[in-house]
């Protein structure tokens, strides 16, 4: 699940009560799959793509990009008193994985044009070794998401403006004060962005995920192709190469999964909040009897990972091309990558999936249903495991030129 600022989040756990209401419907058979992986233009081609890019990259300055990035509810990580293990840590291995992973940022828009949606977002998304060195995959859902309903907040939104920063340094990021004009501000610069910014210009998701947007889906991917309208180089020659990509690897086999945590309502061991919305460790446990040692906040700054076990999610009694992990991970991680065969020395491992949801409540709705139907114990979280779909999409995306 992807970050959304503090009214939004509110909303989501609306929308999951709504949906455990519908879920006759939305949990049925989608309708008939499109023929392959669906594209989402953000950027013109032929004449209009310079203008394009620049545009699409401009949308985006430094108080833009702290709205978007980090958590809502204005407070600073503080780490858990009884110390990190291996459901969350933040890493400081360096490595391959410091230059390819990053945050994703996006504007999400009404998708119909029925309503007057207009929020920032963002998601992990990571650079892979492609054709035209130029893809970096993600979770669908943090470019496109349809629940189907439009009250009493839009719910069927798509991205307009998506910016990618590999090497994300977040701690370097100033928060702005709520109220702050947005469409202005200091440019993004190497201190935030040592690889620089990158605008998405295409991307395309699976075929599962064009025919029904929501949670109930379990291809949530998405390949995308991205330009910097200031340097000529691919992203790969930037950062020193991309990730090995896998399809159909074997299942029930460890992994290891990066990814920028920054929501803490959605946190199954995140802090109480004050009558204000604001996030605090106050010495009792959370919602979900955890202890106050082990609570933690996160604010979106830090490449966090865990590793561990993986195990098939099960839904409707039946397999699923998802994967299950025990994490303490929380959204903002989606679309983060999921590993196999990851080496901590060098931070290189061959990705074969992407963090897809949290099911780490328990408020009931959709984390509800998830955890009965896969029998996990929260926390826990769903990744994407690449198949077929998964396949097709990055293959499509490789074999473009960007600008072309």
């Amino acid at each position: 699940m992807r970050t959304l600022p503090l009214t939004i989040r509110r909303i989501s756990m609306l929308a999951a009560a709504v949906a455990l209401a519908t879920v006759g419907t939305l949990g049925s058979a989608p309708a008939a799959y499109a023929a392959g992986p669906v594209e989402l233009r953000l950027v013109p081609l032929g004449d209009g793509y310079e203008a394009g890019l620049q545009q699409q990259a401009g949308y985006w300055n430094l108080n833009r990009l702290s709205a978007a990035a980090l958590n809502g509810d204005g407070a600073e990580a503080v780490a858990p008193a009884a110390g990190w293990d291996d459901t969350a840590r933040p890493w400081a291995g360096g490595g391959k994985v410091t230059r390819t992973a990053g945050k994703l940022v996006m504007r999400m828009r009404n998708a119909d044009g029925t309503g007057t949606t207009d929020d920032l977002a963002s998601c992990t998304a990571t650079v892979v070794k492609s054709q035209n060195k130029s893809v970096v995959v993600t979770a669908a859902h943090c470019l496109r998401i349809n629940w189907g309903l439009n009250a009493p907040r839009d719910l069927n939104q798509v991205a307009t403006n998506v910016l990618f920063i590999p090497g994300f340094r977040g701690e370097n990021l100033p928060r702005v004060a709520p109220g702050t004009d947005l469409n202005s501000g200091p440019a993004i610069d190497s201190d935030v962005a040592p690889y620089g910014v990158w605008a998405v210009t295409r991307a395309w998701w699976t075929e599962g995920w064009a025919a029904q947007a929501n949670h109930f889906n379990n291809n949530d991917m998405a390949a995308m192709v991205v330009d910097n309208p200031a340097d000529d180089r691919p992203i790969e020659e930037v950062v020193g190469g991309g990730q090995p990509i896998g399809f159909n690897p074997a299942r029930t086999t460890p992994r290891t999964n990066f990814g920028y945590p920054t929501v803490n309502f959605k946190s199954y061991s995140g802090p109480n909040f004050s009558s204000t919305g604001v996030a605090v460790i106050n010495g009792s446990p959370n919602v979900n009897n955890v202890p106050a040692a082990q609570q933690r906040i996160y604010d979106g700054r830090s490449l966090l990972f865990s590793q561990g076990p993986s195990w098939i999610n099960r839904e409707w009694w039946s397999d699923t091309n998802s994967d299950l992990m025990k994490t303490q991970l929380s959204p903002g991680a989606s679309g983060g990558p999921w590993f196999k065969d990851f080496d901590p020395s060098t931070g290189e491992g061959v990705l074969v999936g992407v963090t897809s949801h949290f099911a780490q409540s328990s408020t009931g709705g959709l984390d509800a249903i998830a955890e009965a139907q896969s029998r996990a114990p929260s926390p826990y979280m769903a990744g994407t495991n690449f198949g077929d779909q998964e396949k097709a999409a990055f293959e499509t995306a490789q074999s473009v030129t960007p600008g072309a």
